[in-house]
């Protein structure tokens, strides 16, 4: 995992740093020119390009252009440097001091060959105006290869929105990564990011980390040649309605990929002959209704919690009152890990998510995407998508489970720590790629991953998997639910132990 830093905690590094441990803030500024310039000559070698402009707002980020800049020059690069505002730290105006090159009054007719970003630094909020939006606007039309300084100008540092932001080619994260490079749209516009240490102190260990695929190999290890299929656990998949009935087919069906040992698909009784030979691999089991929902049949759902090791309750399932109850008595009697997804976490929030209150003994995620999780904390999904990561912490502590809250970056939140989980592509916008995710959950869930781990590695071979079946199909429009369950193994394949 990579460390990701808010922008409060990076400030609080950067003073720690300069007043705990004696680094003087040019110091730190020389190391981040250093870093930018560098990055800024592979890419210029890569092209064959001679020119660089450094467009330098006021504060330290303008500091470190006007270094990069003054450092590129030494090298043999032309060089120009457009200032923008009429104020300066007194960090940037030391390394104003320090630069000899020429300096523009307005943007150059002559297109350069790269340019260094270095207008706004994560601290910005907010939309550009005037002269600073007017630079945004040139950077971006001038076809120029671009280098951010640390987060790409206009870019929220710690959610990743933005109303006009420059659109990098490289962005160079100076210290550590910061929440805004990789969340919200921060992917459209970052480029390649580079993370460049500079010698910046942690006063505490940040809260926030980045999965990569390596976090998930001990989960893949090579089996033992004397296992068998009781070694790998039994999941349970209860959900379906004769309106959504391909939704617990294809968590099955992901479920069968995932590795476990038996996978069993309880759909409603009316339902159960249309999937009679769909996945043979299952056990298929009729599961009682009340009218045509599941039914809350205490005596059949024991016997389910009896027999299994993870349950994924919801996928298609209907928002129903009996369906409030049949959560409800898993949550109370259930002793594995317990996912519940779509139609179940609807159902919590049309009829009380107190129950999730109640003392249980089942570990517990819930996997809304951000419109179910408005709903579930009576919240917009505008505020859902600028805080999620506040408001699934504060969600999670207060109901003692694990919130994986899903979008192009997906989040698992523990109460304690978030982790981000960036694989996510646009070919998994379409209906079923939830339903594929849970069924991936409960399948590493019933192998005996813990379920925070288990939420994660399920999103990230989740992404993986799309990726993988856009590249197979050509293009992202054309990816279905089933492309995605179809990449799994080769998903797997990539992080699996040798």
């Amino acid at each position: 995992m990579r460390q990701v830093l808010s922008c409060a905690e990076m400030r609080a590094a950067d003073r720690y740093t300069i007043e705990e441990r004696g680094v003087p803030s040019q110091t730190l500024m020389e190391r981040a020119g250093a870093a930018i310039a560098e990055e800024a000559e592979a890419l210029l070698r890569e092209d064959g390009g001679a020119s660089v402009l450094a467009v330098c707002g006021g504060g330290n980020n303008g500091g470190d252009g006007w270094c990069a800049a003054r450092l590129l020059a030494a090298r043999g690069y032309r060089t120009a440097v457009l200032p923008v505002g009429e104020t300066r730290s007194a960090d940037c105006a030391a390394q104003r001091a320090k630069y000899a090159g020429e300096v523009l009054a307005a943007f150059p007719a002559e297109k350069p060959d790269l340019i260094i970003d270095a207008l706004f630094g994560t601290g910005f909020r907010g939309t550009p105006e005037g002269e600073f939006a007017a630079a945004i606007g040139a950077v971006n039309q001038s076809g120029a290869k671009v280098v951010a300084a640390d987060i790409p100008s206009g870019l929220n540092g710690d959610n990743g929105s933005f109303a006009l932001c420059v659109r990098a080619d490289v962005t160079v994260a100076v210290g550590e990564l910061k929440t805004g490079l990789v969340t919200g749209r921060a992917a459209d516009v970052c480029g390649r990011v580079v993370r460049r240490s500079i010698g910046i102190e942690l006063p505490a260990p940040p809260r926030a980390a980045l999965c990569e695929g390596s976090d998930f190999s001990p989960y893949f290890a090579k089996r033992a040649c004397d296992s068998h299929k009781g070694s790998y656990g039994r999941a349970a998949i209860l959900g379906g309605s004769l309106a959504y009935s391909g939704a617990p087919l294809l968590s099955a069906a992901a479920a069968l990929r995932g590795g476990c040992g038996y996978t069993e698909l309880c759909v409603p009784a009316e339902l159960f002959p249309h999937c009679i030979g769909k996945l043979p691999e299952t056990i298929l089991t009729a599961a009682p209704t009340e009218g045509g929902p599941l039914a809350c049949d205490e005596k059949f759902l024991a016997a389910l919690c009896a027999r299994s090791d993870a349950i994924a309750v919801g996928m298609g399932a209907g928002k129903s009152r009996p369906l409030h109850a049949v959560v409800r008595f898993l949550l109370e009697n259930f002793a594995g890990t317990l996912i519940l997804d779509a139609d179940a976490l609807n159902a919590l929030a049309a009829y009380g998510v107190s129950v999730l209150k109640k003392p249980r003994a089942c570990s517990l995620v819930l996997t809304p995407h951000p419109g179910e999780f408005a709903r579930l904390c009576g919240e917009s999904v505008a505020r859902v998508r600028a805080e999620g990561a506040a408001l699934a912490q504060a969600f999670a502590a207060a109901y003692g489970c694990c919130v994986l809250l899903k979008d192009n970056v997906t989040l698992l939140a523990d109460g304690e720590r978030v982790r981000y989980i960036a694989s996510g592509t646009p070919a998994l916008a379409k209906g079923g790629s939830g339903d594929v995710l849970a069924g991936l959950l409960v399948s590493l869930a019933a192998r005996k991953v813990p379920a925070a781990e288990a939420a994660c590695c399920a999103s990230y071979l989740l992404g993986r998997a799309g990726a993988l079946a856009a590249e197979a199909l050509g293009n992202e429009y054309s990816v279905c639910a089933r492309d995605v369950i179809a990449q799994i193994p080769r998903a797997i394949a990539e992080i699996a132990e040798k």
